[in-house]
This record gives structure tokens, sequence and C-alpha cells, in this order.
């Protein structure tokens, strides 16, 4: 991961975040909910090659010792090359820096790249919510809640 670097989003990300947004989700995120406003509990993240192209992201939010994976995408021409893994790696130890000792995420039942992906770093089932996620053909989709605990190795 030498090559890529973990940058604050800030307006000059946004363009490309959105363009990758809409190009990786089912239901995508609105510019304005990209925007990035950020909190004292928010951590929002770029993942940028040499070239300065933004290949990821994720946005996160830590409250007491507890963090929740609100969004996170990879380009499509670098899913499949280990970036996922290599951004939620990041991902995992910015969180344990902000004082986080448990992650929370959500993901679509349907999948299953995420979720192999998530079960590889140490996630684990808790829960389901029925008909959680809109699908383009008008039906619902379960998201399944996952947690995973982190440490200073955070990987």
């Amino acid at each position: 991961m030498t090559d890529y670097t973990l940058q604050p989003i800030d307006d000059k990300h946004l363009s490309d975040i959105v363009r990758i947004e809409q190009a990786v989700h089912i239901a995508p995120w609105s510019k304005t909910q990209l925007a990035p406003a950020q909190g004292r509990f928010d951590h929002h993240y770029a993942l940028v090659n040499q070239d300065d192209q933004i290949i990821g992201y994720f946005y996160t939010r830590c409250v007491a010792g507890e963090a929740e994976l609100l969004n996170i995408a990879v380009d499509r021409p670098f899913q499949g090359k280990g970036v996922g893994h290599q951004l939620l790696i990041l991902l995992k130890k910015t969180l344990v820096a902000a004082g986080a000792n448990t992650l929370w995420l959500e993901v679509r039942q349907s999948n299953r790249g995420a979720r192999a992906l998530y079960q590889k770093q140490g996630f684990e089932l808790i829960s389901r919510r029925a008909g959680y996620y809109p699908c383009p053909d008008g039906t619902t989709e379960d998201a399944l809640i996952m947690r995973a605990q982190l440490g200073n190795d955070a990987d």
C-alpha cells in the first residue's frame, strides 16, 4: 500500500467520490450526503494513488468507543485487487486511533463480496434488519448487521 495515501475528504475530492458512489452503489448517497462537512465524531477519508486519483473512500462515525461504518467504496477499476482489504485495514487503524474498540456496519445480504471481506477481517454476523435496503425494482433487501472488535493491530 505504499503507493496510496489516506487523506481527509475535502471539497477537491467530492466530484470523484460522487462519480464512484454512483457507479458502485445500488442506492447511492447524494452529493449533499457525501459533502465533506465534518463533525467532531466523523472520520471521512479518501484513498488516493500516486497520481492523486481517488480509488476508494470511507465515512465513519466514532462515539464513546463505538464506531459505525456508514459508507465505503472502491472504484470499479481497482476492485478485486486487494484495495478494499487495505482500505478496511486503514479504516480500522484510523478508528483505533480515535478511541474505538468496536466497529459496526450494515451490508446488503446480496453483497457477497463485501460480506466475505468483512468476515475475513474478523466481523461477525450479529443480526438482520428485514427489508432495510431499497432495490431498483421497488422491492427491499435485508441488511446484515456485523461487528468487529478492534485492537491495537486493527487488522
